[in-house]
């Protein structure tokens, strides 16, 4: 069956969010995707989701594109306003056990969510980044260099003409370096950049990081330990994931009291929705009907 991917406007409790719908099923999906990255980036999921009897919708996250967009200032793009943003969106659904899927600062916002009420949730999928991603920082060397992006991003002015500059060739380069697998797609890369060009989402992008630092380089560990969570998940990451590597989601699991899976995708790297949607797809499918 083929579905047609279209260009909608959610009206929250919260914000307006410019997003991509697919389907018209009785079962709801919502897909938060991360950065550098548009809802366009899963459209293979949307139509796969689509086929098996889902309405499937990926929105612009806060601040990106043409989804409305805060002041661009501390403590509005923190993990709590993202995750906040994950229930005002479902809470335009007509379903209540949706399927949530998160890639990066989209797994963020929907780990954010499930940790701290996951009643509105059916079942939740994070892509390459772990529930328990900043208590291991000290305990693998190797990804504060593989994280040098972040600390960047926190330089006002610095973070905004770096990932500007030549036209956004930090963008190409992101996606080269995380995803080394990955057949380069220059059309979806020119989308991403348009996505940037929009407004402020250079400044409210950075801004995640930003206040993702603040609130919490200044908790001692036992204060950013997240467990558990009750909400049947699936954890995703590529064996190749030059962003965040894929030791991390080595106790990750262990962050759940209810069912969960862990499975690490060879062949692919961070962006592995991307890389091989059709395995995502399947993986996805196969845990939801389990």
């Amino acid at each position: 069956m083929s579905h047609t991917i279209e260009e909608t406007t959610i009206e929250t409790s919260g914000l307006e969010f410019a997003a991509l719908t697919c389907g018209d099923g009785d079962d709801a999906a919502l897909l938060l995707h991360g950065f550098p990255d548009s809802p366009h980036t899963f459209e293979p999921l949307l139509e796969r989701l689509a086929d098996a009897g889902y309405t499937a919708v990926a929105p612009y996250m806060r601040g990106y594109g043409d989804t409305e967009r805060p002041a661009v200032e501390p403590g509005n793009y923190t993990p709590l306003m993202l995750g906040s943003d994950v229930f005002s969106l479902l809470g335009t659904f007509d379903d209540d056990d949706p399927l949530v899927v998160g890639h990066d600062w989209g797994a963020i916002a929907a780990t954010t969510a499930a940790a701290s009420n996951g009643s509105q949730f059916g079942t939740c999928v994070t892509m390459a980044v772990p529930p328990n991603f900043m208590p291991q920082l000290d305990d693998y060397a190797g990804q504060a260099l593989r994280s040098w992006y972040m600390t960047e991003f926190q330089i006002p002015g610095h973070g905004e003409d770096i990932l500007r500059r030549d036209d956004f060739a930090l963008i190409d380069r992101l996606w080269r370096l995380w995803s080394p697998d990955w057949t380069k797609d220059e059309a979806h890369l020119e989308r991403i950049k348009e996505t940037f060009r929009t407004g402020e989402t250079v400044e409210a992008a950075l801004m995640y990081y930003r206040d993702f630092f603040d609130m919490f380089l200044s908790r001692p560990r036992d204060q950013l330990e997240i467990g558990g969570i009750d909400v049947p998940t699936l954890l995703l990451a590529g064996a190749h994931d030059g962003c965040i590597s894929a030791d991390l989601f080595e106790t990750a699991p262990e962050c759940y009291d209810a069912r969960v899976e862990l499975e690490v995708l060879n062949n692919a790297g961070h962006f592995h929705h991307a890389e091989r949607p059709d395995a995502v797809a399947d993986r996805i499918l196969s845990f939801v009907d389990s």
